[in-house]
């Protein structure tokens, strides 16, 4: 009989008591969570996993207790699944289905950390420093990270955007990106390797060089790499809007590097990040039409122009404005007065309700129900000028912009902001449409509004399931020269859906589609339908949300994690690859073996 995640064999029942033992010894007994209601809001993530394996949950307090756990499971031949944040989309970091070993899940939330480099041009980020973190740390030093606060779920953190090559709003940074990073590599004997590529001096042996990293105890000057620190490229890729192939996706081989794309096969300690220049002067434009191609020739003339690239270009449709102003109102006021950590803290609270929701066999719908009743007597999710023009029109563009920090062109200037006003007023007279120049106040509205959409669809669809079927989200890349992005589905695949809602990063050709999909639709064939229409168009998937458990790794990314991983211990299964040992087709019986751990 062939081992299974739900009858492990009686030889690897016996190793689990001395497994936990050891785990408990090295990161204190707390930091071991065994029980199903303690593990809840970290094996569950945005997508239902189900999976008996996971034996544990290990939240180290310190990178050398990260490394002595990491060994003992090692040691013991278990599976380990590491996780930053779980605010992916694809089910990435958290377990699911049949594996052939036991599962010991590795959360980093106590394991934060910031140190600065050549004063402040560049970071040390250790595993849950968050981009919000990260933000609140640069803004008093006129600098800002790769990502900020409405290009990144709420909570992310830079090391999770890094290993799963995130993109996010911003048009001249390109995914997150770095060739500097400080790992640890199980190799093919099953062995640890401590792999130290930051640059930085930080002692000889493993665990000297973690006590000097998370206490800060190496030179903060040194050689600057900020070619090594981030994407120098994207700026001028994506300006090529005749090319025909996507700007950005997750199967780029071009975006992997050791961490950078790892999606779980190593264990990250730190990354070496650049950091950017702060503007010292934004506006942002709100555009909205009737009329898509509207949208499509400024996009082509903007991105062919003189004009410098703009800070951010984000579209959303009519129907998802309409579902965040009657679904979104609570998660925008969260995010415009609650810091990220606290916005964490109440999606674990969540996670864990929904476990004792279903033990207790209650809606789960319930909390939803609760804030949505709550939420009818808080602020509107947006001013009412932007929100009258928001319900008026079927395309919508938030574009900021700002003077001076266009790296693609060497005579960026102070003028910038004014070029473009100058340019969308003489694009508006051309076309049909509205354009207004948003207020400070106004354009962080639009911000949170944009970034708390994708929370209020989630909750519009668990309000409403008993009119529709299941939810599909997907995360596409369209070739550069397309201009179909407004999509029309073909027939067969029309009558299956009873929603959508479409938006994304308009410039990089970065669209998030979620299909709410008719009771009677088979999701599993409508998805199968669906991403052959997307092959016919050219379209690559996903964009920039990792290919999880959701998406086939395509060659080149599926070697990369081989060689990363060669006994293919660390987050087998992902990209839906091989999940057993030594990226075997299939599992084998297991032997017991007196020897064994």
């Amino acid at each position: 009989m062939m081992p299974n995640a739900n009858s492990l064999s009686e030889n690897r029942q016996k190793r689990i008591p001395r497994l936990l033992a050891e785990l408990k010894a090295v990161v204190g007994v707390s930091n071991v969570l065994i029980s199903r209601s303690q593990q809840q809001s970290y094996v569950q993530g945005a997508i239902k996993a189900v999976t008996d394996a996971t034996v544990a949950v290990v939240t180290p307090p310190s990178l050398v207790a990260l490394w002595r756990a990491i060994n003992i499971c090692a040691d013991a031949d278990v599976i380990i699944i590491a996780q930053a944040a779980n605010t992916g989309l694809t089910g990435g970091s958290t377990p699911n289905g049949e594996y052939d070993r036991s599962v010991v899940m590795i959360s980093m939330q106590l394991l934060g950390g910031v140190h600065l480099l050549n004063d402040a041009a560049e970071l040390v980020v250790l595993p849950a420093a968050t981009l919000q973190q990260l933000e609140t740390t640069l803004a008093p030093l006129g600098r800002e990270p790769h990502s900020v606060l409405g290009s990144s779920c709420v909570g992310a953190s830079v090391i999770g955007g890094i290993c799963n090559s995130s993109g996010g709003m911003l048009v001249q940074r390109g995914p997150a990106y770095t060739e500097m990073a400080l790992f640890a590599r199980r190799n093919a004997s099953g062995v640890f390797e401590l792999i130290n590529h930051l640059g930085l001096d930080l002692g000889t042996h493993p665990e000297e060089i973690l006590k000097n990293l998370q206490t800060g105890r190496f030179q903060k000057q040194s050689d600057s790499t900020s070619s090594k620190a981030c994407n120098q490229h994207y700026q001028y890729k994506v300006r090529d809007c005749d090319a025909d192939t996507p700007a950005r996706f997750n199967n780029d081989a071009s975006g992997l590097y050791e961490a950078s794309g790892s999606a779980g096969k190593v264990i990250v300690f730190a990354v070496r990040v650049a950091t950017f220049a702060k503007p010292k002067q934004e506006q942002t434009f709100y555009i909205s039409s009737d009329d898509a191609d509207t949208l499509t020739a400024l996009r082509q003339q903007w991105l062919k122009s003189e004009l410098a690239l703009p800070v951010l270009a984000e579209y959303m449709h009519k129907d998802y404005n309409d579902i965040t102003l009657d679904y979104g109102r609570d998660t925008c006021l969260s995010m415009r007065k609650l810091p990220a950590s606290k916005i964490g803290s109440l999606y674990r609270l969540q996670a864990t309700m929904g476990y004792y929701l279903d033990k207790w066999h209650l809606p789960k719908t319930l909390p939803d129900r609760i804030l949505q009743l709550i939420s009818r007597v808080m602020p509107s999710s947006l001013p009412a000028s932007l929100s009258t023009q928001a319900r008026s029109y079927q395309y919508h563009l938030i574009i900021k912009v700002a003077d001076g920090i266009d790296g693609s062109r060497s005579n960026s200037n102070d003028d910038d902001i004014a070029a473009a006003q100058t340019f969308l007023q003489h694009h508006m007279q051309q076309y049909q449409g509205t354009l207004h120049t948003c207020t400070e106040t106004e354009s962080q509205a639009l911000l949170v509004f944009r970034s708390a959409a994708t929370a209020a669809m989630f909750r519009y669809h668990n309000l409403n399931h008993t009119e529709f079927g299941e939810l599909l989200s997907t995360d596409i890349a369209l070739p550069r020269n397309a201009v179909d992005w407004d999509e029309v589905l073909p027939k067969h695949l029309q009558e299956q859906v009873s929603k959508t809602f479409y938006l994304g990063h308009f410039f990089c050709h970065v669209l998030h589609q979620d299909y709410l999909l008719h009771p009677t639709t088979n999701a599993k064939q409508f998805k199968e339908e669906l991403l052959a229409f997307y092959d016919q168009r050219h379209i690559e998937y996903p964009a920039e949300h990792n290919v999880g458990h959701m998406y086939p790794a395509k060659a080149e990314l599926k070697q990369f994690y081989k060689k990363l991983d060669p006994t293919n211990s660390l987050n087998p299964g992902i990209g839906q690859t091989e999940k057993w040992k030594n990226w075997r087709s299939s599992p084998i019986k297991e032997k017991l073996n007196d020897e064994c751990y």
